[in-house]
């Protein structure tokens, strides 16, 4: 009996013997028969089994097919199976054996049949009785299986199996493993009292990873058989687990997002904590906000977390995201991140546009922006090809400006295409401008575009001038002037394709580009801007304009254009005049022209008048010497006034010409002017990078200075030290008050009248000095000593022509007989200019101080902080003996440039000239204004933002002063409403 017991406890091979097999009768039937017909196992231990074998035999005369067998009785309690594997098929006498155990696990008779299902004819179904008696003698096990389920190598669970002991006696109950992972479990002998129940404890070590092939055999009583305990167990390699193990985001444009999700999986059958997720951090292109941690994940649940890819750089990128996790053997359960950053991103906008009702005959356009809106270091996107789809129902009424084929876009780049609507027949329009590219994604493109045309009366259009002549333009100078267009008619006029048909070479242009199409309403009207660009060679040059109408007699008008390019004796300053936007209910203040003969020969002007321009009678011209003709002497010169009065909305020119005796056609002064219904008026600044300033000094030398020259000479080096310890690039250089020659007492060579030329004229020192120039302070001092003998103080008049031609622009005066008296070299434009005045008298130059500021303003940039400021060293209201009266120019001039003016009666020049440097080096707080504005009406914005702190206006100067000075590249935006108190 022990030795059946041991028998089943362990696992049962089945043996490789088979049955006969061949081609069954279809002229017989088979009888299968079975010995013994029955069987009775009698008395078996609970716990414990007993086996044997039935023959199954074929006695008929054909072929039988066995196809299954079972017990039919007490569950669990009887097992049969065939003795091999099949297929169990039996000729004529053939057999095949059956192996029947019975292991009661109940105390009692235990009857049973066995049935065994063939293909007989005559009996399907055979029958085999089966008994046999269990008996209850040794410790009760419980359960019959442990399941250990799945689990991580390296670490330990432990299940029990409960004994009971129903007898009187003690019971040693000996477990033993047998198997090929046996040693990967742990059991120990367990003794039970009599009646008392104890727990076998089965511990589950893995080290291997896999199922494990395993049994426990229990011996459950001393010479007892043993019973076996079936154990299920299986060993991961990891609990945890990441799907997918690498996450890939694939190509994705620099600076673009792009977003996967990760899965981590406890495949084992425990909880598993999870502490914390990191990144290692090779690329930080990659990211995640994941919380929630530490967390724990059930037996088999799954847990989703996003990562983020934002690639910072072009190509390859990897990083490794670690969910930490409480293992032994896998402290980290690993995925790999992996990206390209770069790809061509193909950006359109609009991508269909609807032009509405438009009057038949005109144009109007929409702008198309293309754009490669990849990562600055991503792949270009490259357009292929750019064509309309046919209209199938006529001449195509949409067209686009030409793009050259292919065309590529690196990251970052665009381009607009403009797209116009012209109609030629009324009604309803469409039409589809199809892009290809390289762009994933994006190959195809359409652009669908639609409209519809209603018909007009003919334009009744009227141009003025009716030509544009420019008169004379010195030599690789610039000028502007006008072409009105307006509707006289009672209906709508469409004008378009108003271009140049001939610039004569390129002379002439449109600053504001060809102008595609406008539609223009009854009594409206529109001005735009020609230009002429004087060729260094001079010569004399004939254009036209074209304007397209909607009128069918007369479609196309043309505007001739006129110029001639001279070299000039008459030096214009300024050579434009330009209003800025004025209004009609407060027009601008007057302005002046000042017109200086620049040659060594006398110059006759015959006439001065306003030219025809865009709004006849909007500018007038006064003041001008009578009479008629009149000569100027070598360095005179004469001052008109030019008055706008902004009557005309919108914006008008006009040339303003003087006619002289060197001249083939007339000088031209372009006047500009907007009127506008605005009543605002908004003053824009950048506050600029000082790192590099030209200094002019503009010395008093007349006799009166005999006093303050010495304290001039003295305070030199603390303005030198200012300047250096500022490490700005520094140009400075010295002129004088005088404009008129006065004697050969005079030092450096000019007599006097230096009229704007850098002392001293003749060259006995260097006129030009500069940061990096040996002993700069005491090369300044001598520069200084300007002497005491001229008679009137001209400070601005020297100072417009020190930086006017012919003197800026030329080594040497073609006027004076003094060779290399010319100041070229000295103002830079890019540059700020700081203009410092020195003086005991104020200033007597012929023209209103608003002229000079407002051209050295257009010298540098109108409103531009530190690009031209004036300083003064001039009488104040603190009045001494030394000097003469109150500096009212200078101190005038001074706050409409944001500098300052300091007394000259100081007996110490140095803290004010130090005071001059540190204002002129540095960034500036003061913003003023280019016109009154009405009390309580001006706002600020900085950086686009507006801002009611840290600034207030101050009347005395007409000029927003900030607490903290803006940092360079501010930008600084004054709006108010302009008063008219002003003129």
């Amino acid at each position: 009996m022990t030795g059946h017991r041991g028998f089943w406890a362990l696992a049962v091979l089945g043996l490789l013997a088979g049955c006969a097999d061949r081609e069954r009768s279809t002229l017989a039937d088979g009888r299968l028969t079975a010995t013994p017909g029955g069987m009775d196992f009698q008395k078996v231990a609970l716990f414990d089994a007993r086996e044997t074998e039935i023959s199954l035999r074929n006695v008929g005369r054909a072929r039988i097919d066995v196809n299954e067998v079972w017990v039919e009785g007490p569950e669990g309690a009887y097992q049969a199976e065939f003795t091999h594997e099949g297929p169990h098929s039996l000729v004529p006498g053939g057999a095949c054996g059956l192996r029947v155990r019975f292991a009661p696990s109940k105390s009692g008779g235990l009857p049973a049949t066995l049935v065994v299902r063939s293909d007989t004819r005559i009996e399907p179904l055979l029958r085999i009785p089966l008994s046999g008696l269990g008996v209850e003698a040794w410790a009760r096990l419980s359960p019959r299986a442990l399941d250990f389920g799945r689990i991580e190598a390296d670490t330990t669970k432990t299940l029990m199996v409960e004994l009971d002991n129903p007898t009187e006696l003690p019971v040693e109950v000996a477990p033993r493993l047998v198997g090929a992972d046996r040693d990967e479990f742990q059991a120990a002998p367990v003794v039970v009292e009599p009646g008392a129940k104890a727990q076998l404890p089965v511990t589950f070590n893995p080290v291997r990873v896999g199922r494990k092939q395993v049994a426990l055999a229990v011996t459950p009583c001393r010479g007892c058989a043993d019973v076996a305990v079936q154990l299920a167990a299986e060993s991961l390699e990891q609990a945890v687990v990441a799907e997918p193990p690498v996450l890939d985001f694939n190509a994705v444009p620099v600076d673009r997002e792009a977003f996967r999700v990760s899965r981590i999986h406890n495949i084992s059958t425990e909880p598993a904590t999870v502490t914390r997720l990191t990144l290692d951090g090779k690329d930080a292109s990659f990211s995640h906000a994941n919380a929630g941690f530490p967390l724990v994940l059930q037996p088999g649940e799954v847990r989703e977390f996003e990562f983020r890819y934002s690639p910072g750089h072009m190509g390859p990128a990897e990083d490794m995201a670690r969910y930490h996790v409480e293992s032994k053997r896998h402290p980290t359960t690993d995925v790999k991140l992996r990206g390209f950053g770069g790809a061509a991103e193909l950006c359109v906008s609009p991508v269909s546009h609807d032009f509405g009702n438009q009057p038949l005959g005109s144009k109007t356009r929409v702008v198309v922006n293309v754009k490669n809106c990849g990562s600055s270091n991503a792949g270009a996107l490259t357009l292929n090809t750019l064509e309309w789809q046919p209209d199938p129902t006529g001449a195509p009424q949409f067209n686009h400006l030409p793009l050259a084929l292919p065309h590529t876009l690196q990251p970052g780049q665009e381009v607009n295409i403009s797209v116009f609507y012209e109609p030629t027949r009324t009604g309803p329009a469409t039409g589809s401008l199809v892009l290809t590219t390289n762009a994933y994604s994006a190959a195809v493109v359409p652009l669908d575009f639609q409209g519809e045309a209603q018909e007009h009366a003919p334009c009744n259009l009227a141009i003025t001038p009716a030509a544009v002549d420019f008169g004379t333009v010195p030599p690789l100078r610039g000028a502007v002037l006008g072409v009105k267009l307006e509707n006289k008619g009672t209906d709508l006029c469409p004008v378009k394709n108003i271009r140049l048909r001939d610039d004569a070479g390129g002379v002439f242009g449109m600053p504001g580009g060809d102008l595609f199409g406008v539609i223009i309403y009854p009594g409206d009207w529109f001005s735009f801007q020609v230009s002429f660009a004087s060729p260094g060679a001079g010569g004399t040059f004939t254009g036209a304009l074209q304007v397209e109408q909607m009128d069918p007699l007369n479609p196309v008008v043309l505007v001739p254009l006129f110029a001639h390019s001279q070299a000039s004796c008459l030096v214009a300053s300024p050579w434009f005049v330009d209003w800025g936007v004025a209004r009609r209910d407060c027009p601008p203040e007057p302005r002046e022209v000042n017109y200086l003969n620049a040659c060594p020969i006398p110059v006759s002007v015959d006439d001065v008048w306003i030219g025809a321009g865009t709004t006849d009678g909007e500018f007038s011209v006064g003041g001008i010497p009578a009479p008629r003709p009149f000569t100027l002497q070598p360095g005179d010169a004469f001052t008109v006034g030019v008055d706008y009065f902004a009557q005309a909305y919108g914006m008008n020119l006009s040339p303003l010409f003087v006619r002289s005796s060197d001249l083939m056609e007339p000088l031209l002064v372009p006047l500009i002017g907007e009127s506008s219904k605005r009543v605002e008026k908004t003053d824009t600044f950048v506050q600029q990078d000082v790192s590099k300033v030209d200094v002019l000094f503009v010395v008093d030398n007349t006799a009166s200075m005999v006093e303050e020259h010495p304290r001039l000479v003295s305070a030199i080096p603390a303005f030198v030290d200012t300047a250096l310890a500022k490490q700005v690039d520094l140009r400075v250089a010295v002129t004088t008050t005088g404009i008129t020659p006065v004697s050969n007492a005079c030092p450096g060579g000019a007599q006097g009248g230096e009229a704007g030329r850098f002392f001293p004229a003749d060259n006995a020192r260097p006129r030009i000095l500069t940061h990096a120039t040996p002993n700069l302070a005491a090369q300044l001092q001598q520069n200084v000593q300007v002497g005491q003998c001229a008679q009137v103080e001209q400070g601005f008049e020297a100072m417009r022509r020190a930086l006017s031609p012919p003197l800026v622009n030329n080594a040497d005066d073609p006027r004076t007989p003094l060779p290399r008296d010319g100041n070229l070299g000295f103002l830079r434009e890019e540059a700020a200019l700081v203009v410092v005045f020195v003086g005991d008298e104020d200033d007597h130059s012929p023209d209103a101080v608003d002229t000079y500021v407002q051209w050295a303003q257009q010298r540098k940039g109108a409103n531009q902080p530190q690009r031209a400021t004036f300083y003064a060293i001039a009488p104040t209201t603190a009045a001494c003996g030394t000097a003469g009266g109150t500096g009212t120019r200078y101190a005038e001039a001074t706050a409409k440039t944001g500098g300052e003016v300091m007394n000259v009666c100081a007996a110490n020049y140095g803290p004010l000239l130090t005071a001059v440097a540190t204002k002129a080096f540095s960034t500036q707080d003061r913003f003023p204004l280019t016109d009154k504005p009405e009390p309580g009406s001006v706002t600020v914005a900085v950086n686009g933002a507006p801002t009611t702190t840290g600034w207030h206006y101050d009347a005395a100067t007409n000029s927003v002063i900030f607490d903290t000075t803006p940092a360079p590249g501010t930008r600084i935006a004054i709006t108010y409403r302009r008063s008219c108190d002003a003129n």
